[in-house]
């Protein structure tokens, strides 16, 4: 049974904490556009029962992936230490006609959100760095006793810490901006093709040139 086991960062200096990865030996580091789908029945029965079924399309300079992911309750309590769920992945060839076969057996996209992450490896022990529309956040998945041994090496142990799904912190941040609530985050047009042409990926006008 694959257990996700993570821990989020807040208010984290990138620069800083490559530094010391770096000097630590961590592997890594390349960035890539995340953009996500995620799916529930018109009932909102996955929501209400803590699961999240998602397609994630990847992009990174040289290769795209799709995977599928099922995420089951979570076994840890909302106020735990770390937040452990079982988690079922595979990868998906095409993302076009996986969403065909989902949204033909009923399900409806609830939500899209964007993800610029830099992901390093330390210790059996994934770090990665986050951009989201409306913060950045450092998450470390792996043991527990590993990820507590890289916060105090890495300086992350006098930062702000949550468990706390991404949506959850964008709403949150909603709240606190006097925002009305809104499951999609999504980086502006104008700020996500800055993004791909960072990244090395086409962008809308690369891809009207090239006709």
């Amino acid at each position: 049974m694959p257990l996700e086991v993570e821990r989020k960062y807040l208010d984290v200096d990138f620069d800083v904490l490559r530094q010391r990865l770096r000097q630590c030996g961590a592997h890594g580091g390349q960035a890539h556009l995340e953009r996500n789908r995620l799916y529930d029945l018109p009932d909102g029965s996955l929501r209400a029962g803590h699961r999240l079924l998602r397609l994630r399309t990847q992009e990174w300079r040289d290769h795209t992936q799709n995977v599928l992911t099922l995420k089951l309750p979570p076994l840890s309590a909302p106020d735990a230490a770390f937040k452990v769920r079982e988690e079922k992945e595979s990868l998906v060839p095409d993302a076009g006609q996986m969403h065909a076969i989902l949204t033909g057996l009923g399900y409806e996209v609830r939500a899209c959100y964007e993800k610029i992450r830099e992901t390093w490896t330390l210790e059996q022990t994934s770090i990665d760095m986050d951009t989201v529309p409306f913060a950045q956040v450092v998450e470390l998945e792996g043991p527990e006793d590993a990820i507590l041994r890289l916060e105090r090496l890495l300086g992350l142990d006098g930062q702000p810490v949550s468990t706390q799904s991404y949506h959850y912190l964008h709403q949150e941040w909603r709240q606190r901006n006097h925002l009305p609530p809104d499951l999609s985050f999504v980086f502006p047009p104008g700020e996500l093709a800055r993004w791909r042409r960072s990244l090395g990926l086409p962008t809308v006008e690369d891809t009207s040139h090239g006709r």
